[in-house]
């Protein structure tokens, strides 16, 4: 600091002179300039001259990357400009008010206002000219002139002074951190350091080029830095640029562990526990120290060659720098030794050297080097050894990185290194023969007449064609005479190609043609027959083969010698298919490296002359040595940390975790599972060594560093980020520091304590030891390592040994011993714990020191957690178990101790008594002895509360959403700890013994509403805490589907929405267009909410009176916050055409003249009420509007009565029912008629081609004939009560198992998707035909021949129905009753009927329709029994009880629609 201080003032001292001078220089050209004026002219009025005030003494100093100000006062300048220029090139930086110069970091300040400034001489704002440097760097230093545009110039000098931040003296030496004023800081400099261009050469990753700029570093480069780790070594390189940072981070504190940065290296993070170190919080240090390395270093020289001159004398070249080559001011060559090798090796015949004792010193050297020399000869080395040469660069502020290492081999002694290459003998004029023999054509004579260019030939078959007349001549000449066909024939040529060889061939076909890729070994061949070619390497050997490496040498070959340029190497390993490498240009002795350790290699060798390639070497076959042997080598000499762990037992599971190599992976899956094994782990990495002072080199924290001398804290998770550094000190200690003393015992004799014990047994030996012993009383202070420095006794000694005197009969005393070298110290070794008496000798030895630190960790009414710090004095791989003391003091007698024995410093203590205290102790135990006791701890259980649980707490509050996560937290309280559980919605979720359980539910479904935590601890009255919660979700809607209405009717058009929170409604008219219906004169919309279930709504659109331009398509439009819905509903009008006139049919029914009026299209309700003499005729009316159809099931949806359904499809009911519900029966009759099928018609019954049967056969009805699906056929035998049934597709059906002598009662119903017709007319039969009204029933007949042909065609005709009927019923299945669950339809009307019969495939079981066992008799003419109108159709073995009106089931409301889920059911 002294140094800097004494450079700063020479600065200062060099700027007054320089000051002084030029403020000499201003003045006279002052006064030139002012005598010049004078007398140009004598009688103008004199103006005031132009002049500039002196610039201040010493100039400016400004620290490296601050910005600099230069002022520079002007007077009288009269709007001439003024200029800055940069002295000592003279640039032009700024002219005016303006920036001239490229460099955007120079700009100028001028004040163009009129208003004076304070102080003397200066009459406006506009004298001053300021110009401005910013982020000012140390090539900006010098002299700046400032200067006025007149004739003769006017000028004024300013000095720049830029003081680099490190070589800044401390502001005040008084402070205790004295760096603290040096802190290098990233300003403005920083963000101009872009090294992109080095990293796109270094290649690396496009995505990670925001990594070479330190601006955006700072700025956020938006890219992962795990991504771009790979890259990161190359980064770092670029972005220190080849200058040595690493004294700048010396000197900011930063951790040796983090300087690799500062040297450009990069230590990249994998698995292994060692690259898990923390330097984030000097990143900005070294950044900043790497910037300012940029500005003031020199770069590593260029092209560092050496080449070996003889056996001591290497001579080492190189090129200046590229950067701040300027501020060189020398050069340091370090030369290291990297290997010496035998001399039994060498050739004795080369070598002079017979004491092998001076090769075996391994040094390395260094030599300055002036900065205008680039090279230097290394001198007295020694003979045949392996030297490593760097050079690096060095100026005032520091030095570049060595440049790239450079090994080289001295030669062997005797041999000087051969500094000319001899000509090689001649070719043959092979030209001048071709020529003289007549080849004429110049490509020929060029290549097929030049030995050196034959080989050319071989890729232009054309070549070997225009030349073919020439052949004899030109292959001749190459043979100058000499048949080189054995050569040939040894390089593999084929038969046809060996008169090539020998020169005899006199013409050239394309059986030639395959000669071709033989053209480089023919040429070869005629080379090595002219005597040209050098011949074989001789004496091939190898020395020194190592692990990855091995020393070639070999002798020149025998012919041509001094003609050898250099040799060519080929190697492979002898795997197969392995092919051959080459290394070329290579000399003897030569290294070969980068090989695979315990692998076998073939060589050999080929000397190189100017004419081509000479002969191969014999081959050479070795193996290098094997990996394994060395490791093991040096494990068999070091701390052996697995052994260790064995030793103390560590758990089989962690033992991953006991290396020093350990992954980081697998610390962070066993360290739950290893928890209690981890101060075994500690002690065994420590390996009994205290690592405290490498700790703190490396930036460990204070509160960590107990880490590193073994002692497990609980606090060991806050140090989890140092575990690397951590680690590689324990690992570097292993090789440096002493292990601690072992057996340590002692002889109590006299009043002398005689103390002995055992060297360390692995790593480092120890130099010396520390006795440590201290007088034991009340007042003594708790073993610790930490504060024994500062209360114990102390005797360095050099032996294993010691005596202490003069000690206190009566006491007790402590004793241990440390062991100590040159790197550090050991740990305590065991501890001697003796009382001191004068009276008999005894022997004392080493024992674990008491657990110390016993406290609760956890307690409850029922169990105490208990944990302890292992001993601090006990050697790293002693097992060590402990026995756990406990008992209540309530309890008298030393029998109620009850103790426990455990291996880990750890233990829960269970079944205690609530509320009640006990006195806990601990030992240890090693194979030395037992320790003392450890502290007595008091501790008392807690109080018995029952258990206590709040309402459960769910997250997001009030905003689950439906498909998403929550979150719910069941809080409890009660000693001891009570066992909670988790209902949803009166399920089991979870369980647990806990105080605070947090469950994470995924998938929420809307009926997880309601929560429940439950608690029970055992003690009082178990408890159960509820909450009802909002499941929030998207809208879902039910639509209502087509409703068909007449126009001028009001239409409701209602869709059923759940959704939570509540959500806007509208409907729309196109969903892709988004025409809204707008609530109006014609549309009213409303939204009712369900009074029971709060998420539940109905909208309703309301057409007041529906017109042709109302009909179609409408949607149903819900959202809330979650999203949105859309679902359809349609409106269609009827057609205008009625089916049928129902003024027609109340004209054949004879309705009263009176009322023939009230007929209409659709029947006049009103006009009906209005005049009593309509009412006698009501009847008729009705069952004309009804139009043949079935309305009942219309009807009962709109609760009308059972007893009143029979007026739904025209039949006779009481004046009550006509009266009350006429007008919902004609609203059915509008709404539905419409749809609903007629009845069947021209119903008839035939005689069967079977006994016992008969033919049923009829009309499709009037009206939609082509909608109906199924008929339902009704019959009985007359006077029965409970018909018989079955169901078709078809207009016929065969009955059978019928009596001859009974006369029967049939009808028909059609049915489609809507619903049924009303029945047929009613006709009697018997199994011979139909009969007519008040006649007997008799058989189709007729006479004569006609009469058989008519029968027998209906024979025919019926058994081709049938056996179609029975085909297509049996196969195609697609008309089941739904008893089969076959029946597809719809909207089929029988589905209402409960209770069906079971038939199949539209016809009764077996193909019969029973009627046996029917007794009742039989009346001429058809029964008007009502059991044609109820239609009952239990079976015909039951009673009918009285029916009752049920709502629909679930099945029947999804199967009908909506608009079927109002429908009653009949059941009994």
């Amino acid at each position: 600091m002294r140094g800097v201080t004494w450079c700063i003032a020479f600065l200062a001292l060099g700027a007054t002179t320089l000051g002084q001078s030029t403020e000499d220089l201003v003045r006279t050209e002052s006064v030139e300039s002012s005598s010049t004026s004078t007398g140009s002219s004598q009688e103008e009025t004199e103006e005031p001259r132009a002049y500039m005030r002196t610039p201040a003494v010493g100039g400016v100093a400004v620290k490296s990357g601050e910005d600099a100000l230069l002022t520079c006062v002007v007077l009288g300048a009269k709007g001439r400009p003024v200029l800055w220029k940069r002295a000592k090139d003279l640039q032009l930086l700024t002219a005016g008010g303006v920036r001239v110069t490229r460099d955007d970091r120079v700009d100028v300040l001028h004040d163009d206002t009129e208003e004076p400034l304070p102080g003397p001489g200066i009459a406006k704002g506009g004298d001053v000219w300021a110009l401005v440097i910013k982020s000012v760097k140390a090539s900006d230093a010098g002299l700046y002139m400032c200067e006025l545009n007149t004739e003769p110039p006017v000028r004024s000098f300013h000095r720049l002074t830029v003081i680099s931040r490190g070589l800044t003296p401390p502001e005040s030496q008084n402070v205790t951190d004295s760096y603290s004023a040096n802190v290098p800081t990233l300003s403005s400099l920083a963000l101009s350091h872009n090294y992109t261009d080095c990293c796109v050469a270094a290649n690396v990753t496009k995505s990670c080029l925001g990594f070479c700029s330190i601006q955006t570093i700072l700025e956020g480069t938006g890219q992962d830095p795990e991504t771009c780790q790979p890259d990161f070594p190359a980064i770092v390189k670029c972005m220190a640029d080849g200058r040595n940072h690493v004294p700048c981070c010396v000197q900011e504190r930063v951790p040796d562990i983090c300087q690799d940065v500062c040297r450009g290296e990069f230590t990249p993070v994998t698995d292994n526990i060692k690259t898990h170190y923390s330097c984030a919080s000097y990143m900005e240090k070294t950044l900043a120290c790497i910037v300012e390395g940029i500005e003031l270093l020199p770069s590593p020289p260029e092209e560092v060659e050496v080449e070996p001159l003889n056996e001591k004398q290497l001579n080492v070249t190189w090129s200046p720098p590229i950067e701040n080559t300027d501020s060189v001011i020398e050069y340091i060559v370090n030369v290291t030794t990297l290997r010496s090798f035998d001399a039994h090796l060498i050739d004795p015949s080369e070598s002079s050297i017979k004491d092998n004792d001076t090769m075996k010193s391994v040094q390395s050297l260094t030599y300055r080097v002036p900065a205008n020399k680039t090279f230097y000869v290394l001198n007295d080395l020694l003979p045949f050894t392996m030297y490593e040469i760097t050079v690096t660069s060095y100026n005032i502020h520091g030095s570049s990185l060595p440049s790239y290492a450079i090994r080289s081999l001295t030669l062997t002694p005797g041999k000087m290194k051969s500094t000319e290459v001899a000509a090689a003998p001649k070719l043959p004029d092979v030209r001048s023969c071709c020529v003289d023999q007549g080849v004429n054509h110049y490509g020929c004579v060029d290549k097929l007449c030049d030995p050196t260019k034959t080989f050319e030939i071989a890729l232009q078959v054309t070549d070997l064609m225009i030349c073919a007349p020439w052949a004899g001549v030109t292959f001749t000449c190459l043979a100058n005479g000499m048949d080189h066909t054995p050569c040939c024939r040894s390089r593999g040529l084929p038969e046809s190609c060996l008169p090539l060889c020998s020169g005899n061939i006199t013409t050239l076909d394309f059986n030639h043609f395959k000669c071709l890729r033989y053209m480089n070994s023919y040429t070869n061949c005629l080379l090595r027959g002219y005597g040209v070619l050098p011949g074989a390497p001789s004496r091939l050997y190898l020395t020194n083969i190592d692990v990855d490496y091995a020393v070639v040498h070999w002798s020149p070959p025998a012919a041509l010698a001094d003609t050898v340029q250099y040799y060519n190497l080929h190697y492979k390993t002898l795997q197969a298919g392995e092919e051959y490498r080459a290394l070329e240009r290579i000399h003897s002795p030569y290294i070969m490296e980068d090989l695979e350790p315990n692998t076998d290699y073939e060589i050999y060798l080929e000397a190189v002359n100017e004419h081509g390639v000479g002969d191969a070497s014999s081959r050479l076959i070795f193996r290098t040595q094997s990996q394994v042997l060395e490791e093991e080598e040096e494990a068999a000499n070091s701390y052996n940390v697995t052994a260790c762990c064995e030793r103390v037992q560590l758990a089989g599971v962690c033992m991953p975790l006991c290396s020093y190599d350990a992954k980081m992976s697998d610390l962070r899956m066993l360290a739950p599972l290893c928890a209690q094994d981890f101060h075994k782990l500690l002690r065994c990495g420590a390996g009994g060594r205290n690592h405290e002072q490498c700790c703190a080199r490396r930036g460990v924290p204070a509160n960590c560093r107990g880490v590193c001398a073994g002692a497990y804290s609980g606090g060991v998770n806050t140090c989890v980020p140092y575990i690397g550094n951590i680690v590689q000190c324990f690992e570097e200690g292993t090789g440096l520091l002493p292990g601690p003393p072992r057996e340590l015992h002692a002889v109590v004799s006299s009043n002398k304590l005689y103390l002995e014990w055992t060297a360390p047994q692995d790593g480092a030996n120890a130099t010396s030891y520390v006795v440590h012993w201290q007088k034991i009383d009340n007042n003594t202070q708790p073993y610790s390592y930490n504060t024994m420095q500062s209360t114990y006794n102390k005797m360095n000694v050099s032996v294993a040994g010691a005596v202490l005197d003069q000690l206190e009969v009566n006491s007790t005393y402590h004793v241990f011993v440390v062991a100590i070298n040159n790197y550090g110290e050991s740990l305590p070794s065991s501890m001697l714990l003796f009382n001191f008496t004068d009276m008999e000798e005894k022997e004392v030895s080493g024992i674990p020191s008491p657990p110390h630190s016993l406290s609760v960790s956890s307690h409850s009414a029922t169990w105490l957690t208990l944990t302890w710090q292992p001993p601090q004095f006990s050697q790293p791989d002693e097992k060590i178990s402990y026995t756990l003391f406990f008992k209540s003091p309530t309890q008298v007698g030393s029998t109620n101790v009850t103790n426990i024995t455990t291996t880990v410093p750890g233990h829960t203590l269970e079944k205690l008594s609530p509320n009640t205290q006990y006195v806990i102790w601990v030992k240890a135990h090693a194979a030395a002895g037992d320790s003392q006791p450890s502290e007595t701890l008091l501790a008392w259980t807690d109080p018995a509360y029952p258990a206590y649980v709040e309402p459960p707490s769910v997250n997001p509050v009030n905003l689950v959403v439906e498909g998403s996560s929550m979150t719910i937290l069941c809080i409890a309280m009660g000693t001891p700890t009570p066992t909670i559980s988790l209902y949803i919605s009166g399920r089991l979720v979870r369980q647990e013994v806990t105080r605070h359980m947090v469950t994470v539910i995924h998938n929420v479904t809307r009926d997880m509403d309601q929560i429940s935590c439950y608690a029970d601890n055992g003690y009082g009255t178990p408890m159960q805490a509820s909450r009802k919660i909002n499941i929030s979700h998207v809208p879902t809607i039910q639509a209502s589907g087509i409703t068909m209405a007449a126009a001028g009717d009001a239409v409701i058009l209602e869709c059923r929405v759940e959704a939570l929170p509540k959500p806007t409604i509208a409907f729309w008219r196109d969903p892709n267009g988004r025409t809204p219906v707008i609530d109006g004169p014609n549309y009213t919309i409303q939204l009712w909410a369900d009074p029971e279930e709060q998420t539940k709504y109905t909208m309703r659109l309301i057409i007041k009176k529906i017109t042709e331009a109302d009909e179609g398509d409408y949607f149903c439009h819900a959202e809330n916050a979650f999203g949105k819905t859309l679902r359809p509903v349609s409106v269609r009008l009827r057609p205008t055409t009625p089916h049928h006139n129902v003024t027609e049919c109340c004209t054949q029914m004879n309705v009263s003249s009176s009322c023939i009026d009230a007929c209409s299209f659709h029947l006049d309700m009103d006009n009906i009420m209005d005049r009593p003499e309509c009412m006698n005729d009501f009847d008729k009316l009705m069952k004309c509007a009804a139009d043949g159809s079935d309305h009942r099931s219309c009807c009962a949806s709109w609760g009308v009565p059972r007893n009143c359904l029979e007026l739904c499809r025209g039949g006779s009911v009481s004046r009550t029912c006509a009266l009350q519900h006429a007008r919902r029966a004609l609203a059915c009759f509008r709404d539905s008629g419409a749809r609903l099928p007629g009845p069947p018609r021209n119903l008839k019954a035939h005689v069967a081609p079977t006994p016992n049967s008969v033919l049923l056969s009829w009309e499709a009805p009037m009206k939609n004939p082509q909608t109906v699906y199924l008929y339902r056929v009704f019959w009985r035998a007359y006077g029965a009560k409970v018909p018989e049934k079955l169901d078709t597709s078809e207009t016929s059906v065969v009955l059978t198992g019928l009596q001859d002598d009974v006369r029967y009662e049939c009808v028909v119903k059609a049915a489609n998707d809507v619903g049924t017709s009303s029945l047929s007319a009613p006709i009697m039969f018997t199994t011979q035909g139909q009969e007519v009204a008040g006649a007997a029933a008799a058989p189709v007949r007729g006479g004569g021949a006609a009469s058989a042909v008519g029968v027998a065609v209906a024979a025919v005709l019926v058994a081709a129905i049938l056996l179609a009927a029975t085909f297509y019923y049996r196969y195609r299945k697609n008309l089941r009753l739904k008893a089969q669950g076959g029946v597809a339809f719809e909207n089929p009307s029988y589905l209402r009927e409960p209770n069906p019969d079971t038939i199949v495939n539209g016809s009764v079981p077996n193909g019969t329709a029973n009627g046996n066992g029917i007794t009742n008799g039989l009346a001429n003419g058809v029964s008007n029994s009502a059991a044609w109108r109820q239609e009952t159709l239990n079976n015909p073995s039951t009673t009918t009880p009285a029916a009752r009106e049920v709502d629909p089931t679930l099945y029947e409301e999804l199967k009908l629609g909506q608009d079927g889920a109002g429908f009653k059911r009949l059941k009994p």
